[in-house]
């Protein structure tokens, strides 16, 4: 889900630029600058301040949790974040049923891709008497057999 937001851009609400121009001016803290200038954050710059604000001891430094964006950015951003990940889960389930109607049947919430695996059995560890895969099975025995199977199986699976 987190890569379907990926790179999104989000304008900041202007109750919270309100707040953080009320802040007084710190040096260190470069964050509060860089908001009020650009007033839009990225997925990952909200994510990254919810995670700070979220292990700040708020009541031993408040100056610092307020430069952050205080409580209007934290209620802002996880409404934020809340609303754009329903979206997509909405998104993919209602793609499910519609795959589910056409008979389809693929699950949306499933990440599609091929696999290039194949499987490497080396005709000498068949066919080789002291083998220690097959301890010294011969091509038509029944461990072979249910090699060949297992194989096909996987196979079939791959496809």
């Amino acid at each position: 889900m987190n890569k379907e937001l990926e790179g999104r851009i989000f304008p900041i609400d202007p109750k919270v630029l309100a707040f953080l121009q009320q802040q007084p001016n710190v040096s260190s803290i470069d964050r509060n600058k860089h908001l009020l200038a650009n007033r839009m954050v990225t997925y990952g710059q909200l994510k990254r301040i919810l995670h700070d604000m979220k292990y700040m001891d708020k009541k031993a430094d408040p100056v610092k949790y307020n430069l952050y964006g205080g409580q209007p950015m934290e209620d802002w951003g996880k409404s934020i974040l809340k609303q754009m990940r329903d979206t997509i889960k909405n998104t993919k389930q209602s793609k499910k049923v519609a795959d589910d109607m056409t008979g389809d049947r693929k699950n949306a919430f499933n990440k599609t891709h091929t696999t290039t695996f194949t499987p490497k059995v080396n005709l000498n560890d068949v066919t080789k008497p002291n083998s220690e895969a097959f301890s010294g099975a011969s091509m038509f025995s029944a461990k072979s057999m249910k090699l060949t199977e297992s194989i096909n199986r996987i196979k079939k699976l791959m496809k």
